[in-house]
């Protein structure tokens, strides 16, 4: 039987976190486990966990005694310390829209059909947001100049990540690739896009926006416009891009 689970990192999300929970809650698809590993918050987040764990079965904390190690080296940990057939990963402080888990689900089957153990990545658009949920741009990938046609390639994504991993689904091959990984990777996204093109893997994308991601002043990434000033930035630091 194929297992699904979402790998939820917490760092002092108590402000965003309940909404973020409702979502997956109220996903069209629901026959998965959320697992989290919180990094030290000092508010009420684990409260908050604690309580989602009293009316839903299937949350579990990840009992990690180092704090403070960021977000990309916590997903990493979740995802070392999981078994499973397919994860998500998920931000606490995003909306999951009712689709997201049964429309990634569902391409990820058709995508794997005739590419049996192949590493598989499914992500999305997203639906760009303030911290009131206003809308800013109805498509991240329109509003920041991201063709993820021209971007899913070996080459091209080892200089600019298209794969946003809030929006992201992966089978276990692609986990299993992305073990061990050096200190020095750019961000857990980039580093699953790159192993997954490099080993002849698939990425495959939905046109649609699946979340509404959250833009605020705590974001450790967020949403960035491309414009004429981004590529001249780019350009100033080719050596170490190329590095």
């Amino acid at each position: 039987m194929n297992t699904v689970t979402i790998l939820l990192a917490t760092y002092n999300s108590s402000k965003f976190l309940r909404e973020q929970l409702d979502s997956l809650f109220q996903q069209t698809f629901s026959e998965w486990t959320l697992v989290i590993r919180d990094d030290g918050s000092s508010d009420e987040t684990i409260a908050i966990i604690k309580e989602f764990q009293q009316k839903f079965p299937n949350i579990l904390l990840l009992e990690d005694t180092n704090k403070n190690i960021g977000a990309s080296e916590s997903f990493m940990r979740l995802l070392q310390k999981t078994d499973s057939s397919y994860y998500f990963f998920c931000d606490h402080d995003d909306i999951w829209l009712p689709n997201k888990v049964k429309d990634s689900l569902d391409l990820m089957k058709k995508t794997e059909l005739g590419n049996m153990m192949k590493p598989v990545i499914i992500h999305s658009d997203l639906e760009v947001v303030d911290k009131n949920l206003n809308i800013i741009s109805n498509s991240f990938w329109k509003s920041s100049g991201i063709k993820p046609n021209y971007l899913e390639n070996k080459n091209l994504i080892q200089v600019f990540n298209c794969v946003t991993g809030c929006t992201m689904l992966f089978n276990k091959t692609v986990k299993e690739l992305a073990f061990p990984y050096p200190a020095s990777i750019p961000m857990h996204d980039w580093w699953l896009a790159i192993v997954t093109l490099r080993n002849n893997g698939i990425i495959r994308h939905i046109d649609q926006p699946t979340i509404l991601y959250r833009q605020h002043g705590s974001n450790e990434v967020g949403a960035r416009m491309i414009n004429f000033s981004y590529f001249i930035k780019k350009l100033r630091t080719i050596s170490n891009t190329l590095e």
